[in-house]
């Protein structure tokens, strides 16, 4: 009895199999003349989108297949041939010593430098090369494609720096940074390294970490833009006199250089002093290279996250150099940091156009004189025409964007009207990226909404949205 109701069973089953068969061959059968739209786009639309498709930061680096473009060629048979035949989306290939544990990553970067075809190439690497054989053996595959990098960021230990050896014929290249990780102590042992054979013609722009421009043999008269970071004062003078050509320039200092000599360099027109904080080295917030050069070219002048900074220091760097700014930014570490704008006649007479603060403080007596005189002195930066703070907040001493726009309404109106002198057209006030407060009080509102009407650019409230 058991085995006939077993086989009963067994007779259900495999008809209900039959039945599921059956309906899945149905289904399938109606389902295979169905078109999907994104098919029917000739391959260059696709192709274009896809280019939109690369992420503008990455989770890890620009092997992985959760993202563009590898993640294109996972979708279908369709797509990959599509992403595989389409070069620009191989053009950029970022790696790091974190991903060692793929296999075969030299066949890896070879099939996607293939790809890329003729396209310019941008290279990063970030890591200690000699820690990883698979790294290592990329290296063949970079000298075979170097003709066509255009941007190459090499960062390691010197003693990695020195196995680009033989040296790269990048005779495209346009962008080099070197940042050395360690080894500092083995520099004058190998400077000046050789990198590239042939020459690098069209190289201008280069972004030095740590080592100084001796390490390597460079055509640096050629350069016209230049980034020198974690550099000594002596270091930055260096690189100015090494490079006549610069027209851009920007540093991250560290130590003093009271017995330097002066170094006038004719032709930078964007000059930036920027903070960098280390493990090995002390913080890289040094705004003392004012003391030490002359630019009579200058046209921007950007102080960003220095701790040492004082008015004597720019006025004195101003009048000798007699350029014309037409742009300052200041920008302290934070709230507590030592910067102090003073209304200075060499200051108060600049030709700015441009003029932002970052961090106001409220314990600044600066900013009450500062509006009072713009709203007043025809001869207070007769030229500016943008004026804004940023980084507003309460905390650490601050003052926040409400607190401004209270004493700022009155003047920048007058300022907007006084004969004499170039017309105010931008005003903002923004505070840190997180929403100071939701609400502004609309009697302080009304009359930058009245300018805004006018035609004038207002800009009040955080990062993300104006309330104005």
């Amino acid at each position: 009895m058991a085995n006939a109701a077993l086989r009963a069973e067994l007779h259900d089953v495999s008809f209900s199999i039959r039945e599921l068969q059956w309906r899945l061959k149905n289904v399938q059968t109606r389902l295979d003349p169905t078109t999907y739209p994104v098919l029917t786009l000739p391959p260059e639309i696709t192709s274009e989108i896809f280019l939109r498709c690369l992420p503008k930061t990455r989770e890890l680096d620009v092997v992985n297949p959760r993202e563009a473009p590898l993640l294109l060629t996972h979708v279908c048979s369709a797509w990959r041939q599509i992403a595989c035949s389409t070069p620009r989306l191989w053009t950029t290939f970022y790696i790091t010593e974190k991903h060692g544990y793929l296999d075969d990553l030299a066949n890896i970067a070879e099939t996607w430098f293939t790809r890329a075809g003729k396209c310019a190439l941008s290279v990063k690497f970030h890591g200690s090369v000699t820690n990883e054989t698979d790294f290592v053996s990329l290296l063949p595959g970079l000298r075979r494609h170097a003709r066509e990098v255009r941007s190459l960021e090499l960062n390691a230990d010197v003693s990695d720096l020195v196995m680009m050896n033989p040296p790269l014929e990048c005779v495209s290249l346009q962008k080099l940074t070197i940042g050395v990780l360690g080894g500092l102590e083995d520099l004058p042992e190998y400077s000046p390294l050789e990198m590239f054979t042939n020459g690098v013609p069209l190289l201008r722009e280069v972004l030095m970490r740590t080592a100084p421009p001796s390490f390597l043999a460079l055509p640096w008269q050629q350069l016209t833009k230049f980034a020198g970071e974690m550099y000594t004062v002596g270091s930055c003078l260096e690189a100015l006199r090494a490079m006549p050509n610069l027209t851009e320039c920007a540093f991250a200092a560290y130590y003093r250089a009271d017995d330097a000599e002066m170094v006038y360099h004719p032709n930078i027109q964007h000059f930036t002093l920027f903070g960098r904080g280390s493990g090995f080295v002390s913080d890289a917030t040094n705004a003392r290279i004012l003391a030490h050069i002359t630019l009579p070219a200058l046209r921007t002048l950007e102080i960003k996250d220095v701790h040492d900074f004082n008015q004597w220091t720019l006025d004195s760097f101003l009048i000798r150099s007699a350029a014309r700014l037409w742009r300052l930014v200041v920008r302290p570490w934070d709230m507590s940091s030592s910067i102090q704008l003073q209304l200075s006649a060499p200051f108060m007479a600049l030709p700015l156009t441009e003029l932002e603060i970052w961090h106001p403080s409220d314990l600044d007596v600066f900013l009450a004189a500062f509006f009072k005189a713009i709203a007043q002195d025809v001869n207070t930066l007769p030229s500016l025409r943008s004026l804004s703070f940023r980084g507003c907040d309460r905390v650490k001493g601050g003052i926040a964007v409400d607190a401004i726009i209270g004493i700022a309404a009155v003047p920048i109106t007058q300022r907007r009207h006084l004969a004499g002198c170039a017309q105010l057209q931008s005003f903002h006030v923004v505070s840190k990226t997180h929403p100071e407060v939701s609400v502004y009080a609309e009697a302080r509102l009304l009359p930058f909404r009245e300018l805004k009407e006018a035609g004038m650019d207002i800009y009040i409230g955080s990062e993300e949205e104006s309330v104005v």
